[in-house]
């Protein structure tokens, strides 16, 4: 069981690897089942202008694909409770955001 609104829609649509910035239960790790289409977990903390953040501290879910210039901000967070919860992802498709916000995607956790 996947949330539903990252593997079935975005990472789907997008034909990409996604890195995920979220609140998650500890059931849901990094995933790596559909190649071309991994689901990668931001590791925490981040460093955004710099200033620390953790999950703990920070409760936006947001997403970037591997490579590309699209930046998409999430209403639900990485947890298997939002399996069948509606969701909505609001992309940005600007190059500077983008570039922003890989920064401080730079590190991932290792698909389990």
């Amino acid at each position: 069981m996947i949330s539903e609104i990252y593997q079935k829609i975005i990472s789907k649509q997008l034909k990409k690897t996604i890195k995920v910035w979220s609140r998650r239960d500890k059931k849901l790790k990094s995933n790596c089942k559909i190649p071309g289409r991994h689901i990668l977990l931001v590791s925490s903390p981040i460093v955004v202008d710099n200033q620390a953040s953790s999950l703990e501290k920070d409760v936006t879910n947001w997403l970037i694909p591997e490579n590309g210039d699209i930046f998409c901000a999430v209403d639900k967070p990485y947890a298997i409770s939002q399996k069948y919860e509606p969701a909505v992802a609001v992309c940005i498709q600007l190059a500077n955001i983008f570039a922003r916000f890989n920064t401080i995607a730079a590190k991932v956790d290792s698909c389990s």
